[in-house]
């Protein structure tokens, strides 16, 4: 082991010791910042290493300010701390729909994708007063009730309207589907010339 090696030990042994009455308060801003014991003592002992390699290569002019200067890498280290816990989110704190082990299969998610853009081709086909007073019901959340109140017209009207919107939404959404089909059982213009459409 060599002289310069030596010292260099010795130094950080020193400097450790010199850090070591700073650990409580570091452990307490920590804590506060990080919200468990354990992160907290992670952070601390993260600032510390940090605090010895920095005070090695001669980083703190004034030795008055050590407990500043110690102050200031900790709370680098928390940042950084709380980023990595945002981007590395525990899979026991998502719905499990959101697992990656939850994956439908691309048949499913092509259905699901044709649904939903038949219904809004339904919806489009409706009025304003239906598509509107459908708004109200399942995008707001509201009761007829608290729909009558709003508009001044009486509940069971609203009640019925409702309905009947229900209705030409189905009916439109219904006959998306059925004018689909129609069209995929229609005749190629090969099929007609060479007369297999009877066969």
């Amino acid at each position: 082991m060599t002289l310069k090696v030596v010292q260099t030990e010795n130094h950080s042994d020193a400097a450790a010791t010199t850090l070591e009455p700073l650990r409580p308060g570091l452990h307490l801003l920590a804590v506060r910042a990080l919200g468990t014991v354990d992160a907290a003592e992670e952070a601390v002992q993260e600032t510390l290493v940090r605090a010895v390699a920095a005070l090695a290569r001669g980083q703190l002019a004034d030795p008055a300010k050590l407990p500043a200067f110690v102050a200031g890498i900790a709370r680098h280290v928390i940042v950084d701390m709380q980023r990595a816990r945002y981007r590395l989110v525990s899979l026991e704190s998502l719905p499990v729909a959101t697992h990656p082990s939850y994956d439908p299969d691309a048949l499913k998610a092509l259905v699901s994708a044709e649904e939903r853009a038949r219904v809004r081709a339904a919806l489009v086909s409706l009025s304003e007063s239906d598509r509107d007073l459908l708004g109200l019901c399942y995008v707001d959340g509201l009761a007829p009730g608290e729909i009558a109140e709003r508009t001044g017209e009486p509940a069971q009207r609203i009640r019925k309207r409702k309905s009947r919107a229900m209705e030409r939404l189905r009916e439109a959404f219904h006959g998306a589907d059925a004018t689909r089909h129609a069209e995929a059982r229609l005749p190629t213009r090969e099929a007609r010339a060479t007369g297999a459409e009877g066969q």
